[in-house]
């Protein structure tokens, strides 16, 4: 079957359904695999991050037009629909007919012909509807889930950590796409040359006061595939994460360790902020991780970093002490939804181990520090219990180690938290949800 933008959209969402990697990486694949033209493949990246972002209210709309709300239905027939359904309640440059016709031609191609009366009925009903179709305005949970296509179990983590009016603020940033950001390589160029080369390739690049050597992008298309980037004049790195650097504040000479380094944006920053010099030992557990981090030094023409294989989950020997340590743990990654919209659908079951392995990781980073060296622990999540319950528990069970106090002005602090947290929030003056801790050892 020849690859059209609906069979790309639909084969690379039933590769999510089956837990098959980050959506930015499938849909990548897919497109990749497909050889659409620019044209349908943006049509197919939009229908399938569409279904992502909106899967309730979706799924809502659409149970009022089967004949029997809450059967289970065929995963495939399910995503077509979805996709159908995305196409005529949100996309109005595409006529209803095509969406219903082009998924039930689909829906057969894809060995599910006896489906296809099914389909069509249901979208038909869906179209007979639309104009009727509402969602509930209240402020209660269940209304602000299918409103925003959120679980009801993470409003209601966020309404009970941080606030009913602060929870509501991050569901509608969640509607909103997340900007690009890069980090210039200020080893080679300043922001304003980078700024002024990228804008002849058509991409426009706004350098920030802070921090120093981050900029947002327009226009950017595939960066990996522009010569700058091949020549390591800069990094794709999210503000957020380089705030994270800040925290740090590695100084020239210095000996760093990044754990849990890959895919190394964070080590790239480092290395850059240090005038690559000093050391930067990136740790990682798998092989191909390491491989990645050593060759992005090599494009960047960073020589300070040496990157090893090692599991952060157990005591790390056979280093050097280290001035500063940056923890950044793996995490469930609610703070990243926007960029990631599958994550939003993590159940909070499935990541209740993570505060034990994420403290045991922070324990044995801070056996590697010299006296009177800075440990940042960081999350890409907006989960208390990854956050501020780890640090804590960090504090009073590590006598040795003392909070320390975290000021970056041109973050507003929005959440009530110690002086050595920091909750980044994408109104706050930062983009994606992170948290970081810093602690120095006596």
């Amino acid at each position: 079957m020849k690859e059209t933008a609906r069979s790309t959209a639909l084969n690379a969402l039933l590769q999510m359904e089956k837990n098959e990697g980050y959506s930015n990486l499938v849909i990548d694949k897919a497109l990749k695999a497909a050889g659409l033209d620019r044209r349908d493949a943006a049509l197919a990246s939009t229908i399938f991050y569409g279904v992502l972002e909106r899967q309730l209210t979706l799924d809502h709309f659409l149970e009022r037009c089967l004949r029997s709300p809450g059967k289970k239905l065929d995963q495939t027939v399910k995503t077509a629909l979805r996709c159908a359904a995305y196409q005529i309640c949100f996309l109005d440059r595409i006529p209803d007919s095509a969406a219903v016709n082009e998924t039930v031609e689909l829906v057969k191609k894809s060995g599910k012909p006896g489906f296809s009366g099914l389909v069509n009925g249901v979208l038909r009903s869906l179209i007979r509807q639309k104009e009727s179709l509402s969602l509930p305005q209240g402020e209660d949970i269940p209304a602000l889930s299918l409103r925003y296509s959120v679980p009801e179990e993470l409003i209601f983590l966020w309404q009970a950590s941080y606030g009913k009016e602060i929870a509501l603020k991050l569901l509608e940033a969640l509607t909103e796409r997340s900007k690009t950001y890069l980090r210039v390589n200020t080893l080679k160029l300043s922001p304003a040359e980078l700024k002024a080369i990228l804008e002849k390739q058509g991409v426009s690049l706004e350098p920030l006061a802070f921090p120093q050597g981050c900029g947002a992008l327009e226009n950017c298309g595939s960066l990996a595939s522009l010569p700058e980037f091949q020549e390591g004049l800069f990094h794709v790195q999210d503000l957020s994460a380089q705030l994270v650097c800040e925290i740090l504040d590695p100084q020239p000479g210095e000996a760093v360790c990044d754990c849990c380094a890959a895919p190394g944006g964070k080590t790239f920053t480092l290395a850059e902020k240090m005038g690559d010099t000093g050391t930067i030992t990136a740790l990682e557990l798998y092989k191909g991780r390491v491989k990645l981090i050593s060759s992005g030094a090599e494009r960047l023409g960073l020589s300070s970093i040496a990157a090893k294989m090692a599991d952060a989950s157990k005591p790390m020997t056979g280093l050097p002490a280290m001035d500063r340590v940056l923890c950044d743990v793996p995490c469930s990654g609610y703070g990243v939804i926007r960029r990631k919209p599958e994550i939003r659908y993590k159940s909070l079951a499935s990541v209740r181990e993570l505060p034990k392995l994420q403290y045991e990781i922070l324990r044995n980073a801070a056996a590697l520090l010299k006296p009177g060296g800075r440990l940042v622990y960081s999350t890409c999540t907006l989960n208390p219990a990854e956050n501020g319950e780890v640090a804590e528990k960090f504090l009073q069970e590590n006598p040795g180690f003392l909070p320390l106090k975290i000021d970056l002005p041109e973050i507003r602090r929005t959440v009530r938290e110690p002086s050595h947290h920091l909750t980044m929030l994408p109104f706050s003056g930062a983009s994606d949800g992170f948290f970081a801790a810093a602690f120095l050892k006596r």
